[in-house]
């Protein structure tokens, strides 16, 4: 089923690249002779058919867009039905430090609307969305000046594109979504990619779980929602605005979606790195998106004693404790602690209406839910390691369902890959050490370094087998069912 059209590792030198035999210009090999262009496929075009192509041309934006979707339809038999890709082309004069590159940005605003402009064109009226994003593909991680594309076609497959404004009101944001891709055949997968707002926005009343529910609510059983959000404009402002593109079209303020059908089945997985604590916790006592006491007691306190902090230890809505909602089986998904109160005022010193010891996350932490504390070991081994199991489990998931793994989806928190440059000193690529060696050869690699990641948990929390989270690697396979 599977056709290895053509697999290069970007940025591996190439000896000798010969161009007359890839079809290849010489300006389509660095100076070196590295590949800057290629593309894998999967599939057959008598069912659905998979091609991810990805560009780090130095020829510019513009030229690196045209390649790598040519390259993406091309690969693909017949008529495509619709075109992913994922952008970031960086500001010339913004340098972060070495062990940010994968979390700081400032964006090449021209760049990226020359990318979404080139790729609508080369698309020709096959709908297509994207997002500012550094790209995860079969030739590994992609920090920055490079184009990813997905193509999905085959006489089989079905598909339809939507944008949808994000409104304090996500339930009815999520219903949008659904209503925009709800013309396709055989639904099975929804792409979805936003900005933080869609998850971060502290308003109360506020919650990414009601855009989860709203846009599967009104999809058909069992469907999948995947995706997560784009790098922001400027975090060194606290701005949740990002960038995501329709058909051309540069958007904030939305999410962007895509859905398709066909013959697929899903099978979706999630992990982190960090090490749980021995005992949970559970929430006892909470007021909208405030865990006020855990087991009964000022919830601050007892996060401490989880995860062994001491007393003079200062709160950071960072990486290093994060807590873990208990799924059973071994399983938790994270979310990282946003919030807190001492003398009445919260970490942005606001008044706030909650006791002291309280704290918040992105959504409610409902009563009754168990938790665990989660502590980084401040080394990659963990983070390679947990990505790699996951993607075994996907293949041995899908195969185990006699459906053929043919295309690995990717949200991968991009503080992951800023774990990895601190602790590997410079080295972020989970891709080579991890996904490929997993995954085998010949399947398609589509992903993303995301700033909050959408997805299925393995259980259900609260009636929920989709959640949004945070510092975890989330997957997807496609399988093309027999």
């Amino acid at each position: 089923m599977k056709k290895l059209v053509l697999l290069v590792i970007v940025g591996m030198l190439i000896v000798g690249c010969d161009v007359s035999q890839q079809g290849l210009t010489k300006k389509e090999c660095d100076s070196k002779g590295a590949k800057m262009t290629d593309v894998v496929t999967s599939g057959s075009p008598d069912t659905i058919q998979f091609a991810v192509a990805w560009s780090s041309c130095p020829g510019g934006a513009e030229s690196a867009a045209e390649k790598a979707t040519k390259a993406a339809l091309g690969a693909v038999g017949g008529k495509a039905q619709a075109v992913v890709f994922y952008t970031y082309y960086q500001d010339k004069d913004f340098k972060p430090d070495e062990s940010s590159q994968a979390t700081a940005c400032k964006p090449d605003l021209k760049a990226e609307d020359l990318v979404a402009a080139a790729v609508n064109k080369v698309c020709a009226g096959v709908p297509n969305i994207g997002c500012r994003a550094r790209c995860l593909t079969n030739g590994g991680t992609i920090l920055k000046n490079a184009v990813a594309v997905l193509a999905v076609g085959g006489a089989k497959a079905s598909a339809a594109a939507g944008k949808v404004a994000i409104q304090d009101d996500r339930l009815a944001t999520g219903k949008g979504v659904a209503a925009a891709v709800k013309d396709v055949k055989d639904l099975k997968l929804i792409l979805a990619l936003a900005e933080m707002r869609l998850s971060f926005e502290a308003k109360e009343g506020v919650s990414v779980e009601d855009f989860i529910k709203g846009a599967l609510g009104d999809s058909p059983k069992g469907t999948t929602l995947f995706g997560g959000n784009s790098m922001p404009d400027d975090m060194t402002t606290g701005d949740l605005w990002g960038k995501q593109f329709f058909n051309g079209e540069a958007l904030k303020g939305h999410v962007v979606t895509l859905g398709v059908g066909g013959p697929i089945a899903n099978f979706g997985n999630h992990a982190n790195e960090f090490t749980p604590s021995a005992k949970t916790a559970e929430v006892t006592k909470v007021s909208g998106k405030w865990v006020i006491e855990l087991d009964g007691k000022p919830a601050e306190g007892v996060y401490r004693g989880l995860s062994g902090m001491k007393a003079e230890d200062k709160l950071t809505s960072d990486w290093l404790h994060p807590i873990g909602v208990d799924l059973g089986g071994g399983k938790n998904y994270t979310r990282m602690v946003l919030n807190w109160v001492k003398d009445g005022k919260d970490k942005d010193d606001k008044k706030v209406d909650v006791p002291d010891g309280s704290l918040a996350f992105v959504a409610p932490v409902v009563k009754g839910t168990k938790i665990f504390c989660l502590a980084c070991q401040m080394k990659p081994g963990p983070i390679i390691e947990s990505a790699k199991n996951t993607v075994a489990e996907s293949v041995a998931a899908a195969k185990a369902a006699s459906a053929e793994p043919s295309l690995l989806l990717m949200s991968n928190c991009c503080a992951r890959g800023m774990r990895l440059r601190t602790f590997r000193k410079g080295n972020d690529d989970e891709v080579k050490e991890a996904i490929l060696p997993a995954l085998g050869k010949g399947i398609p690699i589509f992903g993303f370094y995301a700033w909050g990641e959408l997805g299925r948990i393995k259980g259900d929390y609260q009636g929920m087998d989709h959640q949004y989270q945070q510092h975890t690697f989330v997957s997807n396979m496609v399988g093309i069912t027999k």
